[in-house]
C-alpha cells in the first residue's frame, strides 16, 4: 500500500477499529479483524501501535469524543422553553432519537466501557468525566433558557442527569421499547426539574 504518516495510519486504524466493534463487538475486534477492515497489514498496525490494548485505548478516546458531541446536540436546548421541565423533557427527548436512530454507537460505547473498566480504567474514569461535563452545559443552558437556579450543586445533577441518561440507553437497548422509553424519560424529566426553582431576581445565579 502506498506509505502514509503515521497520524493517517493511526485514524484509519481507529476508524477501522470502530466499525468492528459497533458491528461485532469488542471481543472479536482482534488485530488481525481491524486491520482487514482498515485495509492494511499487521506490520502497519504494529508501526502505530505497541498492542491491541493501546488501540483499544486510543478507540476509546475517540468514542467518547464522539459520543459527548451527540449527547450536547442532544441535550442541549434548541428552541424556546419557558420551564426547567419542559427543557429537559425536550432535550431527552431528542437523545433518544439519536439513540434510536444508532444503537450500534452506544452498544460499542457499554462494550468498551465494560473493557475500559477491566483493562484500562483511567480511560474509563475519562470517557465519564466527558459525560458528566456535556452533562452539566446542558444544565447550565436550561437555566440560561428559563431563567431557573439549580438548588444543589451543579456537577450533582449533571451526575444525575448521566444516571438518567445511561439507564435509558440500557433498558431501550434491552427491550428496543421507545414509547416505553418516551414515558420514562418524562417521569426522569419532572423529577429533575424539581432540583431547579425560578428565581426573578435580577441578580441571581443560573447554577
Amino acid at each position: 500500500m502506498p506509505r502514509i504518516a503515521v497520524e493517517d495510519r493511526r485514524r484509519a486504524l481507529i476508524d477501522a477499529a470502530v466499525r468492528v466493534i459497533a458491528r461485532d463487538g469488542v471481543a472479536a475486534a482482534s488485530t488481525r479483524a481491524v486491520v482487514g477492515e482498515a485495509g492494511m497489514s499487521l506490520a502497519s498496525l504494529h508501526y502505530a501501535f505497541d498492542s491491541r490494548e493501546q488501540l483499544l485505548a486510543a478507540v476509546v478516546a475517540e468514542v467518547t469524543d464522539a459520543e459527548r458531541r451527540a449527547a450536547e446536540e442532544g441535550l442541549l436546548p434548541r428552541v424556546e422553553a419557558t420551564d426547567p421541565e419542559t427543557a429537559v423533557h425536550r432535550g431527552l427527548d431528542r437523545y433518544l432519537d439519536l439513540l434510536v436512530a444508532a444503537p450500534e454507537r452506544e452498544l460499542a460505547l457499554l462494550d468498551l466501557a465494560v473493557w475500559s473498566a477491566r483493562h484500562a480504567p483511567d480511560a474509563v474514569a475519562a470517557q465519564y468525566a466527558v459525560y458528566r461535563e456535556a452533562a452539566r452545559a446542558s444544565l447550565v443552558a436550561v437555566a440560561a433558557a428559563t431563567g431557573a437556579r439549580w438548588t444543589v450543586p451543579l456537577d450533582d445533577a449533571a451526575r444525575l442527569l448521566v444516571l438518567i441518561t445511561d439507564g435509558l440507553t440500557t433498558a431501550w437497548l434491552a427491550d428496543r421499547d421507545t414509547p416505553a422509553a418516551r414515558r420514562s424519560l418524562a417521569f426522569a424529566a419532572r423529577s429533575l426539574a424539581a432540583l431547579a426553582v425560578t428565581d426573578p431576581s435580577p441578580g441571581a445565579a443560573r447554577c
